[in-house]
């Protein structure tokens, strides 16, 4: 296995202790080891979804049919609740589409993001991943329609593996060109929501990590009923980078909300990742996950 043998047992060890299932896939950017656990198993994605709209978004704007520049405005038929402020605003709201992308990633604003579904259409968003050799990873409605009901998994899906690999694409330059993957990657640095896999790290008042140039996360995250937690995130560092992706579901230990269990579980799993790679100097973090 080599350098991320001892990781890999630390990881298995603490995804075992979840009362739900885990998955996860990690990938060493330097030397291209890769470790995982039920990697390719479907899990729902809930608002880790929006990594691959992004990534749609902006290859859609590489190909001349949007331009991240226009303006666009927000209708009454995209409202939907949850996380985001524009639910709050009134609709006819005009914004630039990077300004709307930006909302959909750092603050996981819903009405945000059906305007990009609209805007680059959903099965646009589908061949776009499958263009990318992302077979399992399929967004299947716009946020709020009802027929899905309560059912995540008929929300939009994922595996490990895929989303892994799409951050790596993201990181590498290769999903889209290399100023629009940097772009990418700017707006997933200035996540706003820091309580999943890099919840444990040493952020300042500033949402900062100390070096801040050279030391960062790109992430996003998402949840949902039913013990749904999942994130995704590249993790950089002076020492190299990293690409973690990590889902729970049907969890039923204590807490609730940014202090439930799979949110403790995915910040064990992010903290022992980026110590255990980028910064073995930091102490280890007793960890937080029921059973460990």
């Amino acid at each position: 296995m080599g350098e991320l043998t001892q990781l890999d047992g630390e990881l298995r060890a603490m995804a075992s202790g979840y009362s739900g299932k885990a998955t996860f896939a990690l990938t060493d950017l330097g030397s291209g080891e890769h470790i995982g656990r039920d990697e390719d198993d479907v899990m729902p994605t809930a608002s880790l979804i929006k990594v691959p709209i992004l990534v749609a978004l902006y290859r859609a704007a590489q190909d001349g049919l949007v331009a991240l520049t226009d303006r666009i405005a927000y209708r009454e038929d995209q409202k939907v609740l949850g996380s985001g402020v524009l639910v709050h605003l009134t609709p006819g709201v005009e914004m630039t589409v990077r300004d709307a992308a930006t909302l959909m990633i750092i603050i996981s604003d819903n009405v945000a993001t059906n305007m990009m579904i609209d805007l680059v259409g959903l099965e646009r968003i589908n061949q776009t991943m499958r263009g990318l050799g992302l077979t399992q990873t399929t967004l299947f409605q716009r946020l709020g329609d009802r027929q899905a009901g309560l059912d995540a998994r008929k929300m939009s899906v994922s595996t490990a593996r895929e989303m892994a690999r799409l951050l790596e694409l993201i990181a590498r330059h290769e999903a889209v060109s290399a100023e629009a993957s940097e772009d990418m990657l700017r707006i997933m640095r200035r996540q706003d929501y820091r309580h999943e896999l890099s919840s444990r790290l040493p952020w300042n008042e500033l949402n900062r990590l100390d070096d801040h140039k050279n030391n960062w996360v790109a992430e996003k995250g998402g949840a949902f009923l039913n013990g749904i937690r999942c994130s995704g995130a590249v993790f950089h560092g002076v020492r190299g980078s990293f690409v973690l992706a990590a889902f729970c579901e049907g969890g039923t230990g204590p807490g609730s909300g940014r202090a439930a269990e799979g949110n403790i579980l995915l910040g064990d799993l992010g903290y022992a990742a980026w110590r255990g790679i980028l910064h073995p100097a930091q102490p280890p973090a007793a960890p937080l996950t029921t059973g460990h």
